[in-house]
């Protein structure tokens, strides 16, 4: 989840009771809940390997968490002086919380580290969810507005610690995520239930989309190619609806461009790869071959992209990978 999630959620659950189990139990959440994302600093190993190599890595790891609890708690024991052993408890709290809300969504992570390297995610909301960060604001500024409001009407403003507004934001998280998980489960025995094109389904994924909780993303890849569907749950769905991208021929053009270092970074990241290959008009029979992780949006919307330029000895002569632009299209097939 996006890191104003994180701090939100570290709010309501230091108002919920966490914050007051030690002194500055408020402030070491805070901090801990953002700490696993520090990781960022693998952009400036290069964007292309260092993001997708070392982002949700080891700062993400269920068995770290200690670690990076104790990191958070140090800090505010140097400073201020607090007890350090309580803080140590709600700092690792606080990372843990994390690790669980970004379990949530389609990026995943690799919680397993350093035993194994696969990546786990529930794929039941969106890095940026507003839905979630619309309640969790209102929840921690539910208090404040209060008393402005008291205070206006000539009333006597009323302190008050929001902690039944935050026992309400935590609870519409957990209620929230196990409505997404209803819908998601829905939107996968569409996908499993439908013929495509003659073709029986081998794999299926769905991913949320922004604001229509009934609207998923859907992925299915057939023995001949992929397919990129919207799936309206309140609406009957049509599998001859969506974009199709054949599984190109010539294995030995992909398997040289897998063999660059940009593709097996690619690779370790991407769970959903779709390939496609175009001939170019220099080099001389140069092929171009690109995959796309299609988790964040089609292949023609650019995000997610991997570029190999092959010359016609296959030999490697570029490779790039790309972000994309997030504001380009919602990955979502019309």
């Amino acid at each position: 989840m996006d890191n104003v999630t994180h701090t939100l959620t570290a709010l309501l659950m230091a108002r919920a009771g966490l914050g007051r189990l030690v002194p500055g139990g408020a402030a070491t959440l805070l901090l801990a809940s953002n700490l696993p994302d520090a990781d960022i600093v693998a952009t400036t190993f290069g964007v292309t390997l260092g993001y997708l190599e070392y982002h949700r890595h080891l700062t993400h790891a269920l068995v770290v968490a200690p670690l990076l609890g104790l990191l958070a708690a140090l800090v505010f024991f140097k400073v201020k002086g607090w007890r350090l052993w309580p803080a140590w408890a709600v700092g690792t709290i606080g990372v843990w919380a994390h690790i669980a809300l970004d379990l949530l969504n389609s990026y995943g992570v690799r919680i397993w580290l350093p035993f194994r390297a696969d990546w786990v995610g529930l794929d039941l909301f969106m890095i940026v969810d507003p839905w979630v960060m619309a309640v969790l604001l209102l929840c921690v500024l539910a208090p404040l507005l209060s008393r402005l409001v008291g205070s206006e009407i000539g009333g006597k403003a009323t302190p008050s610690t929001g902690r039944g507004w935050a026992f309400f934001g935590l609870a519409f998280m957990l209620l929230w995520a196990g409505g997404r998980w209803v819908l998601h489960e829905r939107a996968l025995e569409t996908l499993k239930s439908r013929m495509y094109q003659g073709q029986a389904p081998v794999r299926v994924a769905a991913w949320p989309t922004p604001w229509n909780p009934f609207l998923w993303q859907g992925y299915v890849s057939t023995e001949p190619f992929w397919g990129l569907y919207r799936i309206d749950l309140g609406r009957e769905f049509d599998p001859e609806r969506g974009a199709i991208f054949f599984k190109p021929e010539g294995a030995e053009l992909i398997n040289a461009a897998r063999r660059t270092p940009e593709a097996q970074a690619f690779l370790r990241f991407a769970q959903y790869p779709v390939w496609r290959m175009f001939p170019v008009a220099e080099p001389d029979g140069g092929i171009l071959v690109e995959a796309t992780d299609v988790r964040f949006g089609t292949p023609d919307d650019g995000k997610f992209q991997l570029r190999i330029l092959l010359d016609a000895s296959q030999k490697v002569l570029s490779a790039q990978f790309a972000f994309g632009d997030p504001l380009k299209g919602m990955g979502v097939a019309r």
